[in-house]
């Protein structure tokens, strides 16, 4: 079968929640590194927007990745099981050519996504508390891109890691 229940959930996982932040995430750094150094109330208004949307879809990109997306993939093989195929874990810890995939990238989509929504989430509550200060005060503006980027380049390590675990041992 092309789509499965848990393919489906991948893809809502990888794509459209992770996608989505990835593209906010640059649109975001881009709109403040070419922002004038003024910028208006609206313009603030619409950034702290965007992070906020930042923070919910990452954290609901996390939520559903540790508790939809990772109990699947943990599954355990009955006794006596040959074809791994709907096992991913164990289908990936049999051969020792893809048994670095999760020794080392499942352990870095365990963790690091949950550093980068909490700190996309500061961004997002200094963006709610003060829209107009996140723009105008060089300084905070230069942290919070920091972090911003930081948080994209996490995610994007993170994704190029779940392609390569998705390409091995797709959950089916």
């Amino acid at each position: 079968m092309l789509f499965t229940d848990r393919s489906i959930w991948t893809m809502i996982h990888g794509i459209v929640l992770s996608g989505a932040a990835l593209m906010a995430l640059g649109a975001a750094l881009f709109f403040m590194r070419t922002i004038r150094p003024v910028a208006t109330a609206e313009q603030s208004r619409a950034l702290a927007q965007l992070m906020v949307f930042i923070a919910a879809t990452l954290w609901l990109a996390v939520f559903v990745g540790t508790y939809v997306i990772f109990p699947l993939y943990r599954v355990t093989p009955p006794e006596g099981a040959t074809d791994l195929g709907q096992f991913p874990r164990a289908f990936l810890l049999a051969n020792p050519d893809t048994a670095w995939l999760h020794a080392f990238a499942m352990e870095i989509k365990e963790h690091v996504p949950w550093i980068a929504s909490m700190l996309a989430t500061a961004v997002a509550f200094v963006g709610i508390r003060d829209p107009s200060l996140l723009l105008n005060d060089a300084p905070l503006r230069k942290m919070a891109m920091a972090l911003l980027a930081i948080c994209f380049v996490l995610i994007s390590v993170v994704g190029v890691l779940g392609i390569f675990i998705n390409k091995v041992a797709p959950l089916q």
